[in-house]
């Protein structure tokens, strides 16, 4: 039988990380799923969902511990998973700048069900507006049942200006 484990890590970089990981992962019979992983100034922060034999789950679970200047947390998962057909989308968002702006359309997309699989956001300052403006790149997993104007309508909803739409 198989353990699924899914592996957050951040610390500070050292060459050939990555591939010592993924070696070591796959010398104890396991295989990497799904994995996002982003460098920043010698910095890394990654998340792995591994799928490895229950004989070998402690191992590796050892392996990955013994990282210096690391923070690791592992959860083992070996429920399946009901499956629901997803579809991934790409929300734009464009919007007059507000503190607590990002909090409002991630708690909306939550209550509504909606997992976000990456956020990336930015501020733009226009001293010829005299105000800021935010930007943000959502990909996000939905239903397939899931109506995507209902859905856009629910995030314009967190700012009067607000611009909302989806990207291919």
């Amino acid at each position: 039988m198989n353990s699924h484990l899914t592996i957050t890590l951040a610390g500070k970089d050292h060459p050939q990380l990555i591939n010592q990981l993924a070696a070591k992962t796959h010398e104890l019979g396991g295989k990497w799923l799904v994995s996002k992983i982003s460098r920043l100034d010698q910095q890394l922060v990654g998340i792995i969902k591994v799928e490895i034999p229950d004989t070998f789950a402690e191992q590796l679970e050892s392996e990955f511990n013994k990282l210096s200047d690391f923070y690791v947390n592992i959860v083992k998962s070996d429920q399946p998973q009901a499956f629901v057909k997803i579809e991934h989308v790409t929300l734009k968002v464009e919007s007059s700048d507000r503190p607590g702006i990002v909090n409002d359309i991630t708690n909306i997309l939550h209550d509504i069900g909606i997992n976000i699989d990456r956020i990336e956001n930015h501020r733009i300052g226009v001293p010829d507006l005299g105000k800021t403006l935010f930007f943000a790149e959502l990909s996000i997993d939905v239903p397939s049942q899931t109506n995507l104007e209902q859905l856009i309508e629910s995030v314009q909803q967190v700012e009067g200006d607000m611009r909302v739409e989806v990207v291919d």
